[in-house]
């Protein structure tokens, strides 16, 4: 009696675990190389139903490793010496970040020229109109290194 007992015990466990293990493999994951210590993680769900692609901005963690920064990340852009512009869909502003110090908000929202503009041509120049008004590269960096 005690082994017909833990069958059915050991085979609840094992299903568990395949059961557990079954959305981890239906995803494949691609880094994509910003810069710096940032990448962009493409997480492509191997089901059509379960949210198609999806990419995260992350930030390399030493020695091994990183750290999930933003999700949806579809606007982005490496501003060089390790500083990152990019725009999440879940939250509609627009941050930057540099190293390790906490991202910055450069615009709370943006308007539909500024989306465009964005989805487009990737937040490229120098200088970046945001909502009509232009900012360089070096007043972004500065603004995300000091925290204003």
């Amino acid at each position: 009696m005690g082994f017909t007992i833990r069958r059915p015990a050991r085979t609840a466990a094992i299903l568990l675990a395949l059961l557990a293990a079954a959305p981890v493999a239906c995803v494949k994951r691609r880094n994509e190389p910003l810069g710096g210590n940032w990448y962009i993680v493409w997480e492509i769900s191997q089901i059509p139903e379960a949210g198609g692609t999806h990419p995260y901005l992350y930030r390399k963690r030493f020695p091994f490793g990183g750290r999930r920064v933003e999700t949806n990340t579809w606007r982005y852009r490496y501003l060089g010496d390790d500083c990152v512009l990019y725009a999440g869909a879940d939250r509609r502003d627009l941050r930057a970040a540099c190293g390790d110090r906490a991202p910055v908000v450069l615009a709370d929202h943006l308007d539909d020229e500024t989306r465009g503009y964005i989805r487009e041509t990737g937040l490229g120049g120098d200088p970046i109109s945001i909502n009509g008004r232009p900012m360089t590269v070096r007043e972004i960096q500065a603004r995300a290194r000091h925290g204003s």
